[in-house]
């Protein structure tokens, strides 16, 4: 979770979920899916298109939305999570959408001997990022063990932090380089002030 490094995605229909009923019976909320950690990013596709990515709100803003009018047949545009479970939603869905969900899976524990992280069961941790499970697990020990030659556990935190921050960095490499916005006019990057005056045009000479 700290690194993002396998992602998911999947095809939810809303009728498919399971729902939370209000105290008047109507259907305004949702459990989270079991197999989500972390959600990445989600859209919805009903009977009259694809709709743009959903922003995240807080619960707040969720309930203040919730409270004005909204016109019938508008598209889904914000969700929330309230605590860890409860998946709400603004405007609220139509039985027959489909959430196109990116998510972080829960992964199954280490138990095993033989148990491999990089199998995606168990979290498709790539090798790169092996060295940080150690670093973790050593700190977890020395802190259970008290160990004053790692300040209970502190170095080994400092070396998990410094191969997340690694790695993190390796990602962002991998998937190459991004072109920049342009921006029209940009005079800063040129080291001079924009000219803007209603009578007088600024000829550069």
């Amino acid at each position: 979770m700290d690194t993002g490094c396998y992602v998911s995605a999947e095809s939810l229909t809303v009728s498919s979920m399971t729902a939370v009923s209000s105290l008047n019976g109507a259907v305004t909320d949702y459990q989270m899916p079991t197999e989500v950690l972390e959600i990445v990013g989600m859209y919805i596709q009903s009977t009259s298109g694809v709709g743009p990515a959903l922003e995240r709100i807080s619960v707040p803003q969720m309930i203040e939305q919730r409270r004005l009018s909204i016109p019938s047949g508008s598209p889904v545009q914000s969700y929330a999570l309230a605590g860890a479970n409860l998946l709400m939603f603004w405007p609220l869905p139509a039985s027959t959408d489909i959430i196109e969900m990116y998510y972080i899976p829960v992964p199954a524990a280490l138990s095993a001997s033989g148990d491999d992280p990089s199998t995606l069961a168990n979290g498709g941790v790539p090798k790169q990022l092996h060295k940080a499970i150690q670093y973790w697990a050593c700190a977890e020990g020395a802190s259970y063990d008290d160990d004053q030659t790692s300040a209970q556990g502190q170095r080994y935190r400092d070396d998990y932090d410094k191969e997340i921050t690694r790695y993190k960095k390796f990602l962002r490499l991998r998937g190459g380089k991004r072109n920049q916005r342009a921006v029209p006019n940009d005079v800063r990057k040129r080291g001079r002030r924009a000219f803007h005056d209603n009578s007088i045009y600024y000829s550069g000479q």
